[in-house]
């Protein structure tokens, strides 16, 4: 599979000053120290689901809507964006370092 464009809605909920963050859609859960790490952590989460299904050629489920989420008192929810395509780019095209090696 090429690749594709999502967007999915996480819950971020604040705990002990960290927050913790699930994907209502997908069995993805995850976290952060600060809101900005919580971001990328859940950002690198749904990339890496994302790719896995693609490459599985599993059924993604389709992104509920943003308004339709029932959060817990002090959660709040967020769209997450990812480019599965991108990923791929990015991770094909790094270089693998190879020792070369004289035996006498």
């Amino acid at each position: 599979m090429a690749g594709k464009k999502y967007v999915y809605s996480a819950i971020f909920t604040p705990e002990d000053g960290a927050y913790s963050v699930v994907f209502p859609d997908l069995e993805i859960a995850t976290s952060g120290e600060t809101l900005v790490e919580a971001m990328d952590m859940a950002q690198d989460a749904l990339f890496l689901m994302l790719y896995d299904m693609e490459e599985r050629k599993a059924d993604i489920p389709a992104a509920s809507s943003i308004t339709g989420l029932n959060c817990e008192s002090g959660s709040f929810p967020s769209l997450i964006a990812c480019d599965t395509m991108e990923y791929r780019r990015y991770y094909d095209s790094k270089a693998v370092k190879k020792e070369t090696i004289s035996i006498r």
